[in-house]
Protein backbone atom coordinates (compact mmCIF):
# COMPACT_ATOMS: atom_id res chain seq x y z
CA UNK A 1 0.00 0.00 0.00
CA UNK A 2 1.22 3.48 -0.78
CA UNK A 3 1.53 6.06 1.98
CA UNK A 4 2.25 9.75 1.60
CA UNK A 5 5.86 10.70 2.13
CA UNK A 6 6.86 12.43 5.30
CA UNK A 7 4.20 10.97 7.63
CA UNK A 8 5.66 9.19 10.65
CA UNK A 9 4.28 8.14 14.02
CA UNK A 10 6.30 8.39 17.22
CA UNK A 11 6.67 4.61 17.48
CA UNK A 12 7.37 3.88 13.82
CA UNK A 13 10.51 1.92 13.02
CA UNK A 14 11.88 3.03 9.70
CA UNK A 15 14.01 1.30 7.09
CA UNK A 16 15.16 4.05 4.73
CA UNK A 17 16.37 2.52 1.47
CA UNK A 18 17.45 4.08 -1.81
CA UNK A 19 17.76 3.03 -5.43
CA UNK A 20 19.23 4.99 -8.34
CA UNK A 21 18.71 3.79 -11.88
CA UNK A 22 17.77 4.72 -15.41
CA UNK A 23 14.95 3.48 -17.60
CA UNK A 24 16.94 0.48 -18.86
CA UNK A 25 16.90 -0.99 -15.34
CA UNK A 26 13.16 -0.69 -14.74
CA UNK A 27 12.43 -4.43 -14.62
CA UNK A 28 15.22 -5.37 -12.16
CA UNK A 29 14.32 -2.36 -10.00
CA UNK A 30 10.85 -3.88 -9.52
CA UNK A 31 12.43 -7.12 -8.30
CA UNK A 32 14.94 -5.44 -5.99
CA UNK A 33 12.50 -3.07 -4.30
CA UNK A 34 9.65 -5.58 -4.05
CA UNK A 35 11.86 -8.33 -2.63
CA UNK A 36 13.18 -5.94 0.02
CA UNK A 37 9.68 -4.96 1.07
CA UNK A 38 8.47 -8.56 1.16
CA UNK A 39 11.28 -9.65 3.49
CA UNK A 40 11.37 -6.61 5.77
CA UNK A 41 10.58 -7.17 9.47
CA UNK A 42 6.87 -6.51 10.08
CA UNK A 43 7.61 -3.85 12.72
CA UNK A 44 9.41 -1.72 10.12
CA UNK A 45 8.02 0.59 7.48
CA UNK A 46 10.09 1.02 4.34
CA UNK A 47 10.82 4.57 3.29
CA UNK A 48 11.82 4.24 -0.36
CA UNK A 49 13.92 6.94 -1.98
CA UNK A 50 14.13 6.65 -5.75
CA UNK A 51 16.47 8.73 -7.88
CA UNK A 52 15.26 7.77 -11.34
CA UNK A 53 16.45 8.91 -14.75
CA UNK A 54 14.13 8.79 -17.74
CA UNK A 55 11.14 7.28 -15.91
CA UNK A 56 7.73 8.41 -17.16
CA UNK A 57 4.70 8.88 -14.94
CA UNK A 58 3.35 5.55 -16.18
CA UNK A 59 6.63 3.79 -15.32
CA UNK A 60 6.47 5.20 -11.79
CA UNK A 61 2.87 4.01 -11.57
CA UNK A 62 3.96 0.50 -12.53
CA UNK A 63 6.60 0.54 -9.81
CA UNK A 64 4.03 1.62 -7.23
CA UNK A 65 1.67 -1.18 -8.25
CA UNK A 66 4.44 -3.75 -7.90
CA UNK A 67 5.15 -2.55 -4.37
CA UNK A 68 1.44 -2.55 -3.54
CA UNK A 69 1.18 -6.29 -4.33
CA UNK A 70 3.16 -6.98 -1.16
CA UNK A 71 0.35 -5.64 1.02
CA UNK A 72 2.81 -3.68 3.18
CA UNK A 73 2.71 0.00 4.04
CA UNK A 74 5.58 2.11 2.72
CA UNK A 75 6.42 5.63 1.62
CA UNK A 76 7.65 6.42 -1.87
CA UNK A 77 9.85 9.47 -2.29
CA UNK A 78 10.98 10.59 -5.75
CA UNK A 79 14.21 12.57 -5.63
CA UNK A 80 15.20 15.29 -8.07
CA UNK A 81 18.37 14.90 -10.12
CA UNK A 82 19.37 18.56 -9.88
CA UNK A 83 23.00 19.08 -8.92
CA UNK A 84 24.30 16.42 -11.28
CA UNK A 85 26.38 18.98 -13.17
CA UNK A 86 29.12 18.66 -10.55
CA UNK A 87 30.05 15.29 -12.09
CA UNK A 88 30.80 16.62 -15.60
CA UNK A 89 34.53 16.66 -14.85
CA UNK A 90 34.47 13.00 -13.84
CA UNK A 91 35.06 10.07 -16.20
CA UNK A 92 31.78 9.08 -17.85
CA UNK A 93 30.41 5.57 -18.28
CA UNK A 94 29.56 5.21 -21.98
CA UNK A 95 28.84 8.91 -22.09
CA UNK A 96 26.57 8.88 -19.02
CA UNK A 97 27.25 10.31 -15.57
CA UNK A 98 24.29 8.56 -13.93
CA UNK A 99 26.58 6.14 -12.09
CA UNK A 100 27.63 9.05 -9.86
CA UNK A 101 24.10 10.16 -8.99
CA UNK A 102 23.92 7.93 -5.92
CA UNK A 103 26.62 10.12 -4.38
CA UNK A 104 23.94 12.79 -4.12
CA UNK A 105 21.75 10.72 -1.80
CA UNK A 106 23.12 11.97 1.55
CA UNK A 107 22.29 15.54 0.55
CA UNK A 108 18.77 14.65 -0.56
CA UNK A 109 17.57 12.28 2.18
CA UNK A 110 16.68 13.51 5.66
CA UNK A 111 17.05 10.30 7.68
CA UNK A 112 19.51 9.10 10.30
CA UNK A 113 20.42 5.88 8.49
CA UNK A 114 20.11 5.02 4.81
CA UNK A 115 20.89 1.87 2.83
CA UNK A 116 21.54 2.03 -0.89
CA UNK A 117 21.13 -1.01 -3.16
CA UNK A 118 22.09 -1.41 -6.79
CA UNK A 119 19.11 -2.29 -8.95
CA UNK A 120 20.70 -5.59 -10.00
CA UNK A 121 20.03 -7.10 -6.58
CA UNK A 122 17.43 -9.48 -5.20
CA UNK A 123 16.97 -8.92 -1.47
CA UNK A 124 15.98 -12.22 0.11
CA UNK A 125 16.79 -11.23 3.69
CA UNK A 126 15.41 -8.91 6.35
CA UNK A 127 17.56 -5.77 6.18
CA UNK A 128 16.17 -4.19 9.36
CA UNK A 129 19.28 -5.18 11.41
CA UNK A 130 21.25 -2.65 9.35
CA UNK A 131 19.24 0.08 11.04
CA UNK A 132 20.16 -1.13 14.51
CA UNK A 133 23.94 -1.59 14.27
CA UNK A 134 26.22 0.89 16.03
CA UNK A 135 28.38 2.46 13.34
CA UNK A 136 30.19 4.72 15.79
CA UNK A 137 32.01 7.44 13.87
CA UNK A 138 32.01 5.51 10.60
CA UNK A 139 30.24 7.50 7.90
CA UNK A 140 29.75 4.51 5.58
CA UNK A 141 29.49 0.75 5.65
CA UNK A 142 30.41 -1.80 2.97
CA UNK A 143 30.93 -5.52 2.63
CA UNK A 144 34.71 -5.64 2.30
CA UNK A 145 35.77 -8.86 0.59
CA UNK A 146 38.72 -7.99 -1.61
CA UNK A 147 42.07 -6.25 -1.81
CA UNK A 148 43.46 -3.43 -3.90
CA UNK A 149 45.66 -5.89 -5.80
CA UNK A 150 42.61 -7.66 -7.26
CA UNK A 151 40.65 -4.49 -8.08
CA UNK A 152 40.13 -3.31 -11.65
CA UNK A 153 41.56 0.08 -10.70
CA UNK A 154 44.51 -1.33 -8.75
CA UNK A 155 47.06 0.89 -10.51
CA UNK A 156 45.07 4.01 -9.68
CA UNK A 157 44.55 3.06 -6.03
CA UNK A 158 48.28 2.37 -5.64
CA UNK A 159 49.13 5.65 -7.39
CA UNK A 160 47.33 7.62 -4.67
CA UNK A 161 49.28 5.85 -1.94
CA UNK A 162 47.17 2.80 -1.09
CA UNK A 163 48.83 -0.53 -0.46
CA UNK A 164 48.14 -3.45 -2.85
CA UNK A 165 47.21 -5.42 0.29
CA UNK A 166 44.71 -2.77 1.37
CA UNK A 167 40.98 -3.56 1.59
CA UNK A 168 38.58 -3.13 -1.32
CA UNK A 169 34.86 -3.53 -1.78
CA UNK A 170 32.05 -3.62 -4.30
CA UNK A 171 29.81 -0.62 -3.69
CA UNK A 172 26.53 -2.22 -4.81
CA UNK A 173 25.32 -2.10 -1.20
CA UNK A 174 26.13 0.97 0.90
CA UNK A 175 25.16 1.82 4.47
CA UNK A 176 25.11 5.56 5.22
CA UNK A 177 25.46 7.02 8.71
CA UNK A 178 24.05 10.36 7.61
CA UNK A 179 24.83 12.47 10.71
CA UNK A 180 28.49 11.42 10.52
CA UNK A 181 28.50 11.91 6.76
CA UNK A 182 27.49 15.52 7.25
CA UNK A 183 29.77 16.09 10.25
CA UNK A 184 32.74 14.85 8.23
CA UNK A 185 31.75 16.84 5.12
CA UNK A 186 31.94 13.73 2.98
CA UNK A 187 30.05 15.24 0.04
CA UNK A 188 32.67 17.95 -0.34
CA UNK A 189 35.49 15.41 -0.10
CA UNK A 190 33.93 13.21 -2.79
CA UNK A 191 33.48 16.04 -5.26
CA UNK A 192 36.96 17.44 -4.60
CA UNK A 193 38.55 14.02 -5.09
CA UNK A 194 36.55 13.36 -8.25
CA UNK A 195 37.55 16.65 -9.82
CA UNK A 196 41.20 16.07 -9.01
CA UNK A 197 41.28 12.55 -10.45
CA UNK A 198 38.39 12.71 -12.95
CA UNK A 199 40.16 11.13 -15.90
CA UNK A 200 41.60 8.31 -13.78
CA UNK A 201 38.37 6.92 -12.33
CA UNK A 202 38.40 3.56 -14.09
CA UNK A 203 35.72 2.18 -11.78
CA UNK A 204 33.94 5.54 -11.64
CA UNK A 205 32.19 6.26 -8.33
CA UNK A 206 33.44 2.96 -6.90
CA UNK A 207 37.02 4.19 -7.40
CA UNK A 208 36.23 7.30 -5.35
CA UNK A 209 34.43 5.39 -2.59
CA UNK A 210 37.23 2.86 -2.19
CA UNK A 211 39.87 5.58 -2.16
CA UNK A 212 38.11 7.54 0.58
CA UNK A 213 36.41 4.88 2.71
CA UNK A 214 37.92 1.41 2.28
CA UNK A 215 40.49 1.88 5.03
CA UNK A 216 37.98 3.21 7.54
CA UNK A 217 34.44 1.95 7.00
CA UNK A 218 31.93 -0.09 8.95
CA UNK A 219 32.18 -3.67 7.67
CA UNK A 220 28.94 -5.32 6.68
CA UNK A 221 28.32 -9.03 7.05
CA UNK A 222 28.91 -11.00 3.84
CA UNK A 223 25.22 -11.91 3.57
CA UNK A 224 24.38 -8.31 2.67
CA UNK A 225 26.25 -8.42 -0.64
CA UNK A 226 26.36 -11.96 -2.04
CA UNK A 227 27.88 -11.81 -5.51
CA UNK A 228 26.20 -14.13 -8.01
CA UNK A 229 27.88 -14.72 -11.35
CA UNK A 230 26.62 -16.70 -14.33
CA UNK A 231 29.15 -19.39 -13.36
CA UNK A 232 28.35 -19.45 -9.62
CA UNK A 233 27.86 -22.95 -8.20
CA UNK A 234 24.25 -23.15 -6.90
CA UNK A 235 25.50 -25.00 -3.82
CA UNK A 236 27.49 -21.91 -2.84
CA UNK A 237 24.47 -19.61 -2.92
CA UNK A 238 23.03 -19.21 0.60
CA UNK A 239 19.33 -19.53 1.30
CA UNK A 240 19.10 -15.89 2.40
CA UNK A 241 20.99 -12.76 1.50
CA UNK A 242 21.22 -9.74 -0.75
CA UNK A 243 21.99 -11.45 -4.04
CA UNK A 244 23.98 -9.10 -6.24
CA UNK A 245 24.05 -10.17 -9.89
CA UNK A 246 27.43 -9.17 -11.29
CA UNK A 247 28.85 -9.83 -14.72
CA UNK A 248 26.72 -11.23 -17.55
CA UNK A 249 24.24 -12.59 -18.16
CA UNK A 250 21.97 -11.22 -15.47
CA UNK A 251 18.57 -12.82 -14.72
CA UNK A 252 16.76 -10.47 -17.11
CA UNK A 253 19.29 -10.93 -19.95
CA UNK A 254 19.22 -13.55 -22.68
CA UNK A 255 20.39 -16.73 -20.98
CA UNK A 256 19.61 -15.31 -17.55
CA UNK A 257 17.54 -18.32 -16.53
CA UNK A 258 20.77 -20.30 -16.41
CA UNK A 259 21.72 -18.46 -13.24
CA UNK A 260 21.42 -20.40 -9.94
CA UNK A 261 19.14 -17.70 -8.53
CA UNK A 262 16.77 -15.67 -10.66
CA UNK A 263 13.62 -13.63 -10.26
CA UNK A 264 10.66 -12.96 -12.53
CA UNK A 265 7.21 -11.43 -12.30
CA UNK A 266 4.13 -13.61 -12.55
CA UNK A 267 0.99 -12.70 -14.48
CA UNK A 268 -0.23 -10.24 -11.84
CA UNK A 269 3.11 -8.61 -11.13
CA UNK A 270 4.16 -10.44 -7.99
CA UNK A 271 7.82 -11.35 -7.68
CA UNK A 272 8.51 -15.06 -8.08
CA UNK A 273 11.86 -16.42 -6.89
CA UNK A 274 13.37 -19.14 -9.03
CA UNK A 275 16.26 -21.29 -7.79
CA UNK A 276 17.78 -23.70 -10.29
Amino acid sequence: MYAAAGIRTATERVAAVAFCCDRLMEAPLHVAASSLLRNLHPEYTAHFYFLLTGFSASAIGRLRRTLDYNGRSYTMNLLETSGTGKFREFQSLYGSFATYYRLLLPDLVQEERLVYFDSDTQIEIDVSPLFEVDMGSKAMGFMVDGSVSSALDCAFQVSIGRSPEGPAFNSGVMLFNLPEWRNQRCSEKLVSFGRKHGAELISHDQSILNALFAEDCYRLDARYNVKVYATTDPKRVPAAGVFHFVGSPKPWDIGGRLLPVAAEHDAVGRVVVIRH
